[in-house]
């Protein structure tokens, strides 16, 4: 579905920057009366809840993906990766090559025996129990970065294929998972209309403009491109998906990459990044993450010297919340200066970031 990028807006620029940059020290006016909006996130860090307890249990959060074999949870949390290791050492029969290149090729597969805590996977579907099969280290090449820990686990059935697939928060617990939804529970909310989709877009990309006018300078819309949404694509692109908020509302966040041609004798072309949430009625922005300016050059992005950070967030996708009744989005990060990719779930509630792991870079 193509879009034009730029459509004028019906509220003054001024206004939008007032309620935008006023996010993150005002209540909500509408909403749970102790809903606070959040502060703009610079990145998705690789924050993690993830730890041992005294039996050696895994214990935590941790984002991943499914696939059609079972699911893989993902961490790249050294001090938890540490205590795996320390815990319970690799199994190294078969490996009689142990150096640091056979390593990375065939990951260590660890001698777990799992404890039985609570585990469960939650999906766009809703909540899946499940049950740990292994868990294997990833090396990397440079040290500690890049090295990565991959819990595998799967559905607590038989005799059936996987049905959860596509991205999952894994959450290890010593809870127990009867008194929480069950697969399937999730009852995803209506895709939004087109006409509320390009109005969602053009909003988004006035504002997300209105905070980058420092960077921008005189650079101005390229009005020419029509955007890809719900793609893969990396520029000229736009996610919109539906979440639950916080108080049982529908919301809509929005993941922008659109161009911009700079005001200079080159005519260097820019593309902006941000990420944005809006209510039901396309009204009440919030940003989650701050935006970014890259630059464009042979069909691929690179830093721009105009912004210190070179990121954008693509494949949003809502993810049902274990302990509320909410949604968390997962979404994928990109870091075009140190070449990595981020996979993270974030709490829109908050501006929480629940679980990240990195998944590519120079690294690994």
């Amino acid at each position: 579905m193509g879009v034009p990028a730029y459509v004028s807006l019906m509220l003054p620029r001024a206004t939008l920057v007032a309620v935008v940059l006023l996010a993150g020290c005002r209540r909500a006016t509408s909403g749970p009366p102790d809903e606070v909006l959040a502060a703009p996130l610079d990145s998705v860090t690789l924050a993690s809840d993830a730890r041992l307890d005294s039996s050696g249990a895994i214990l935590g959060s941790f984002v991943g993906e499914g696939t059609g074999r079972a699911m893989h949870l993902l961490s790249s949390d050294t001090a938890f990766i540490r205590a795996l290791v320390a815990r319970w050492p690799p199994d190294i029969v078969g490996h009689g090559d142990r150096s640091a290149a056979s390593t990375r090729r065939n990951p260590l597969r660890l001698t777990h025996r799992s404890t039985a805590p609570a585990l469960l996977v939650g999906s766009p579907l809703g909540h899946t129990a499940v049950g740990l099969d292994a868990v294997f280290v990833h090396a990397g090449s440079c040290g500690n970065r890049g090295i990565q820990a991959e819990m595998v686990v799967e559905e607590q059935k038989s005799g059936r294929e996987p049905t959860v697939q596509g991205p999952v928060l894994g959450s290890f617990n010593t809870d127990s998972p009867t008194s929480l939804q069950s697969a399937g529970d999730r009852q995803a909310p209506p895709e939004p209309p087109t006409d509320l989709v390009r109005h969602l877009i053009e909003r988004t990309d006035r504002v997300t403009d209105s905070l980058l006018s420092s960077e921008l300078g005189g650079a101005r819309r390229d009005s020419t491109v029509q955007l890809e949404v719900n793609t893969l694509a990396d520029f000229d692109a736009a996610d919109v998906t539906p979440f639950r908020a916080a108080d049982s509302t529908i919301r809509y966040a929005v993941s922008l990459r659109t161009r911009r041609i700079a005001g200079n004798a080159g005519g260097d072309t820019l593309v902006a990044a941000s990420v944005m949430t809006w209510d039901s009625a396309g009204r009440q922005p919030r940003t989650m993450f701050r935006p970014t300016l890259l630059r464009l050059r042979g069909g691929r992005l690179v830093p721009s010297d105009r912004s210190p950070r070179a990121l954008y967030w693509r494949r949003l996708q809502p993810i049902s919340d274990f302990a509320f009744q909410w949604d968390d989005l997962w979404l994928e990060q990109v870091d075009v200066r140190e070449e990595t990719v981020r996979w993270g779930i974030v709490q829109p509630h908050g501006n929480v970031v629940v679980a990240a792991a990195e998944v590519e870079g120079p690294c690994r």
